[in-house]
C-alpha cells in the first residue's frame, strides 16, 4: 500500500483542531493491506486515545448491512426484490405498489419524518420500540410520490424493509443481521446494544459550542445514548474501524453477497444511483459505493471501490464532524486512486435565479427561505418553523448557484462547499421542490 499514514498524520490533527472534533478513527484496506489509525480522544471529559477498536455509532452505514441481509435472503430464495411488500406482511396499510427494491433504494415515497421529529413523545414511558411497533407510527401517512418515480431518503422505509426480513425469516432482525452479515464478515466487535459495548472503549458523542467540543448527554431524539430497536436497520449499529475494514474486505471477496453494488434505483435530481442501500457514483474510471452516517454526536463514512480493491471508513465523534470526514476521504482517494470527486466550484448554469426564490418545507429540519443575493442565492432557516418536538439543523447556504438545469451547488459556508441540492420542476418548468436527499416541497 502507498504510505497513507504519514499523509493522515500530517493532516488529521489540524482538521480536528479547526473543526473542534475530539477524535477520529480511520480504516483503509487496499489490495490486501490494511491501515488502522486513531487520532484524538474518545471523550473530552474523560479522554482516552481513539484506536482501531474504539466503538462509534456508525449511523446510516448500518443500512448497508441490511442490504447484505436482503441479498442473502434473495440468494436463498426467501425474498424477491420485486414482490409487493404488502403481501409479505399481510398489512393493508402498506401501499400495494411498494416493493423491497423501492424500500432499499429510497424510492418508495414513504416519508415518516415523525419517527425522528416526534420521537420524544413516541418513545416516552414504556413505549415499545420494536421494528414491528414502528410501522403503526408512519404507514397511515400519504406517500410523498408514487413508488419508483422519485427519490427521497427514508429511514422509515428501512424499518419497513427490516419488517419484511422478520416476516420471511420468522426471527428478530438483529439475529438475522448477526447470522447473515456480521458473522460472515468476522465483525466480532460490532453490536446493537449499549449493554454490549459498555466494557469496551467507546467514543462519546459531542457537539461544538463556540470553539470547544462538549459531550452530549441525553440531548438526542432517542431515549438515551442507544438508538431505538426500530432504528437498528437504518442507523443503530455500533462498530469500529477494524471491523468495518473486515466488512469492506468481505464485500470485495469471493464470498461477497450478490448484487450489493448493482444499480437497483436512481436518485432523481441528485444524479447518482443506488445499490442495495449504497450510493453509487464514479471517481475517474472507478465505480464507488459509499454511505455517510449521522447520528446525534457522530458523523461517519464508509466507501468501497471494488475495481480498485479499496475500502475505507472514517468515524468521528462529533455531529459537526462532516468536514473532517470529507477532507480525510479526499486525502485517501488522492493518495490511492490518484483523484477524488472534486466538485467544479466554477461550474455555473445560466438560469433565472428568481425561479428558485421561495419557502421550502424540510420537515423535521424546519422551513428554509431561498432568496437572491449578489452572484447567486442564499438559503436560510425560518426559526421555529417545524411542528416537531425534535428538530435537526436545517440545510443553509450563504451562497449557492445553479450548477446544472436541475441542481444547485453550495459555495459557502466552507463546511458545505460543493454539496449539491436537486431541483424538481413541474411540467411547466416551475420549481416545486428541492432535494438534499429528502424532498422539500415549496410552500410559497
Amino acid at each position: 500500500m502507498p504510505e497513507i499514514q504519514p499523509i493522515l498524520d500530517n493532516l488529521v490533527p489540524s482538521l480536528l483542531a479547526k473543526w473542534s472534533v475530539p477524535g477520529v478513527a480511520v480504516g483503509v484496506s487496499f489490495r490486501g493491506e490494511r491501515a488502522l489509525l486513531g487520532y484524538g480522544v474518545t471523550n473530552v471529559d474523560h479522554p482516552l486515545e481513539v484506536d482501531a477498536t474504539t466503538i462509534f455509532q456508525i449511523g446510516s452505514i448500518s443500512k448497508t448491512l441490511l442490504g447484505v441481509v436482503i441479498s442473502r435472503l434473495v440468494s436463498a430464495g426467501l425474498l424477491d426484490l420485486d414482490w409487493p411488500v404488502a403481501s409479505l406482511l399481510s398489512n393493508d396499510a402498506v401501499d400495494q405498489r411498494i416493493t423491497t427494491r423501492h424500500l432499499i433504494t429510497h424510492t418508495s415515497g414513504i416519508d415518516g419524518q415523525n419517527m425522528i421529529g416526534d420521537a420524544p413523545q413516541i418513545l416516552a414511558g414504556t413505549a415499545v420500540d420494536s421494528i414491528a411497533a414502528s410501522l403503526r407510527h408512519f404507514l397511515d401517512q400519504p406517500l410523498r410520490f408514487a413508488p419508483g418515480t422519485d427519490y427521497s431518503y427514508s429511514g422509515p422505509g428501512f424499518m419497513l424493509a427490516a419488517a419484511v426480513v422478520e416476516a420471511v425469516t420468522g426471527r428478530p432482525y438483529v439475529d438475522t443481521l448477526q447470522e447473515l452479515a456480521l458473522d460472515p464478515a468476522s465483525m466480532g466487535l460490532t453490536f446493537t446494544l449499549a449493554d454490549q459495548v459498555v466494557t469496551h472503549r467507546v467514543a462519546a458523542p459531542h457537539t461544538t459550542e463556540g470553539s470547544a467540543a462538549r459531550v452530549l448527554r441525553d440531548e438526542g431524539w432517542q431515549r438515551h445514548w442507544q438508538l431505538p430497536a426500530w432504528d437498528v436497520p437504518g442507523g443503530g449499529v455500533l462498530s469500529n474501524a477494524r471491523d468495518l475494514m473486515r466488512y469492506g474486505e468481505y464485500l470485495m471477496s469471493e464470498d461477497a453477497p450478490v448484487g450489493v453494488f448493482d444499480i437497483h434505483g436512481h436518485q432523481g435530481a441528485l444524479g447518482k444511483s443506488s445499490g442495495l442501500a449504497w450510493t453509487l457514483s464514479r471517481v475517474g474510471s472507478h465505480v464507488m459505493a459509499s454511505h455517510d452516517g449521522l447520528t446525534v454526536g457522530y458523523a461517519t463514512n464508509m466507501t468501497v471501490v471494488p475495481s480498485f480493491h479499496l475500502s475505507y471508513c472514517v468515524l468521528s465523534n462529533s455531529v459537526g464532524g462532516r468536514p473532517v470526514v470529507k477532507a480525510i476521504e479526499a486525502a485517501i482517494q488522492d493518495a490511492l486512486l490518484g483523484t477524488h470527486d472534486r466538485p467544479n466550484l466554477d461550474r455555473r448554469h445560466p438560469a433565472e435565479l428568481k425561479d428558485f426564490a421561495g419557502t421550502f418545507d424540510f420537515g423535521f429540519y424546519g422551513m428554509v427561505r431561498v432568496g437572491l443575493v449578489d452572484d447567486g442565492l442564499s438559503m436560510s432557516p425560518i426559526p421555529e418553523s417545524s411542528s416537531y418536538a425534535f428538530v435537526l439543523d436545517p440545510p443553509t447556504a450563504e451562497l449557492m448557484v445553479p450548477s446544472a438545469a436541475d441542481q444547485l451547488m453550495i459555495l459557502e459556508p466552507e463546511r458545505h462547499r460543493g454539496s449539491l441540492i436537486g431541483v424538481i420542476r413541474d411540467p411547466a418548468g416551475r420549481v416545486v421542490a428541492l432535494n438534499n436527499g429528502r424532498i422539500a416541497f415549496r410552500v410559497n
